[in-house]
């Protein structure tokens, strides 16, 4: 009898054991696809207006005396940069440029930078997000495009969007005091995706994966606390 008692208690701490694991696996798993999209570094954004032209031509940043800084270029295979008299390919690591996105598959090319100052002729950007070092592009070339923080966010979550519910939860009004939505997965789906329907300040109202409607923080402070899409 004492045994079959000691391999009940065994059986059971491992059925626990197992089971938290396999939660633990599933928060961890998800929280590891989830990357906040970060902190706004300055007064807006500047981005490749994908309306444009760019194939073929030199993208270029210029340094604060004027001189060409940095050359991007975009081909049917590769997707070049030269910074600082090297040359980068699409599978050199580590490159040196770091904007805010910089999306360089050929095909999905995408390229954002966070803009800290404007002048009469140029967006100062930062191109190195580690260290915050900044470059320059011209207001008149016509590849660029500059955007305020909200528009960023609304255009780009047009794609979709993910949001962590433990830290961000759905509520059912644009308020941290308000109730939050709940249902019955609410401890399994820790990372959610999700449609924009609405922005209001610094809340979005959308639809979830599970068809749910409420109010999400898009930033928090100083800081864009959701998962952007920024390819189908």
């Amino acid at each position: 009898m004492k045994r079959k008692l000691i391999s009940v208690v065994i059986i059971t701490f491992f059925v626990i054991t197992i089971s938290s694991a396999q939660k633990s696996d599933v928060n961890d798993t998800e929280a590891s696809y989830f990357n906040e999209d970060g902190k706004i570094l300055g007064i807006g954004m500047v981005e490749l207006d994908l309306e444009q032209n760019y194939f073929g031509k030199d993208i270029i940043i210029y340094n604060v005396k004027g001189k060409t800084k940095v050359v991007i270029r975009v081909t049917v295979s590769d997707v070049t940069t030269k910074m600082g008299g090297k040359l980068y390919s699409l599978n050199n690591q580590p490159n040196p440029f770091l904007p805010r996105y910089f999306g360089n598959n050929p095909d999905y090319f995408r390229l954002i930078f966070d803009c800290v100052r404007v002048t009469s002729q140029f967006y100062e950007v930062v191109i190195d997000q580690t260290t915050n070092e900044t470059g320059f592009i011209k207001k008149s070339d016509s590849l660029f495009k500059f955007k305020t923080v909200m528009q960023y966010v609304d255009e780009w979550t047009s794609l979709g969007l993910s949001f962590d519910r433990s830290q961000n939860p759905l509520k059912l009004e644009p308020s941290d005091h308000a109730k939050d939505v709940y249902y019955d997965n609410h401890e399994r789906n820790k990372i959610e995706s999700a449609e924009k329907i609405e922005m209001k300040g610094d809340w979005m109202k959308i639809k979830t994966q599970n068809k749910l409607e409420g109010w999400i923080r898009w930033k928090r402070d100083n800081t864009i606390v959701i998962q952007i899409y920024f390819a189908c």
